[in-house]
Order: structure tokens, then C-alpha cells, then sequence
């Protein structure tokens, strides 16, 4: 199973590339297609936050179930 860091990072790398051919679409005289590409930019840039979101509860979690653990 891969670690929640490499789908952020796919996630920001797709977002990157949907940002990219938007900006292609549109100098080439198609804003339908590219406002298509906008819509799934933010729809991978906000997946990515929301598994880092996830990823950092996870953590804090983790931590703090392991602070009870010594401390007992």
C-alpha cells in the first residue's frame, strides 16, 4: 500500500498539469474546455488537502496514542 504522502504529491502533480492544459485550452480558443480543466485542478488540489488534513489527524493520533503508551 503506498503512504498517504504519494497521493498528495499525485494529487498536487495532476492539479499542476489540469492548471497547465486550462491555460493551453484557453490561448487556443477553447474556454469551455478549459474552464473544464479548472474544475478538475481544484477538484485534485482539494483531494490533496484533504488526505493531508486526514494524514496530520493520523499522526497527531499516532503520537499521542504512543505518549500513553510510555507514559504508562
Amino acid at each position: 500500500m503506498l503512504s498517504n504522502k504519494v497521493y498528495i504529491i499525485g494529487g498536487a502533480v495532476i492539479s499542476v498539469l489540469f492548471l497547465a492544459l486550462a491555460m493551453v485550452e484557453f490561448s487556443t480558443g477553447y474556454p469551455d474546455d478549459g474552464l473544464q480543466d479548472l474544475l478538475y485542478a481544484a477538484v485534485s488540489a482539494g483531494a490533496g488537502a484533504l488526505l493531508y488534513v486526514l494524514d496530520r489527524r493520523q499522526r497527531d493520533r499516532r503520537a499521542a496514542t504512543e505518549a500513553q503508551r510510555d507514559a504508562r
